[in-house]
């Protein structure tokens, strides 16, 4: 599962926002390795226009005085596609989250990162809730591709394909996802970028122990 990801904006990741119609770019919150629980940028539409807002990557929240925290009994930065069917988000609240990177490991050891290329800008698929003024998001998780279970051998993040209509389907308001079950599976390019992995020193470093490589 992506328990770690970058939002780099040394690959002009505002510009690919800004190119794809998406208003308040400048919201965006850049880092690398983001984490668990932290401050994220999503985009939704449930405010009628492609939006750039800020989340928790963590679905459920509970009480915390006067706020919102990362609920401890669930623990839920991702969504498994298998459940998504129960889900009342993936129907009404489906979220986009730009990244440049994520990162994986085998139960813990040999850490990679991920990205499409040199770090060319991406959009996962995710799931949002709103507790108030707070929002909360998790990103959609597939079942592992072939070819990357050597890194992870569960699960793939969904990663949205570069295209106008697909973008607009997942970010309106429209009930019926049977459209996107052709989706429901991993995808190793994006935009013509190839998916390329390279080993880690350890999961929340950007050292790298050896060179990328094409997956």
């Amino acid at each position: 599962m992506c328990s770690l990801f970058d939002a780099d904006d040394h690959a002009g990741l505002e510009r690919f926002v800004e190119e794809h119609g998406i208003h308040h770019p400048q919201q965006l919150i850049f880092g690398r390795r983001r984490r668990p629980t932290s401050q994220v940028s999503i985009v939704t539409a449930r405010h009628g226009v492609p939006t750039v807002e800020n989340a928790i990557w963590h679905l459920y929240l509970q009480r915390d005085g006067d706020g919102w925290k990362p609920h401890k009994k669930y623990w839920s930065i991702n969504s498994n596609w298998k459940k998504l069917g129960q889900r009342p988000e993936y129907r009404k609240s489906r979220c986009l989250i730009p990244a440049t990177a994520w990162v994986e490991s085998q139960n813990g050891k040999n850490p990679v990162e991920f990205c499409f290329g040199d770090h060319a800008p991406f959009f996962f698929c995710g799931l949002y809730k709103t507790w108030g003024e707070t929002v909360s998001c998790s990103t959609i998780t597939l079942d592992a591709h072939p070819d990357t279970k050597q890194y992870h051998e569960k699960s793939f993040p969904m990663i949205a394909p570069d295209e106008t209509d697909f973008i607009e389907r997942w970010l309106g308001s429209d009930e019926n996802t049977a459209v996107f079950e052709p989706y429901l599976h991993p995808d190793k390019e994006v935009a013509g970028y190839p998916l390329t992995v390279q080993p880690l020193t350890r999961a929340t470093s950007t050292e790298y122990a050896g060179p990328r490589q094409t997956v």
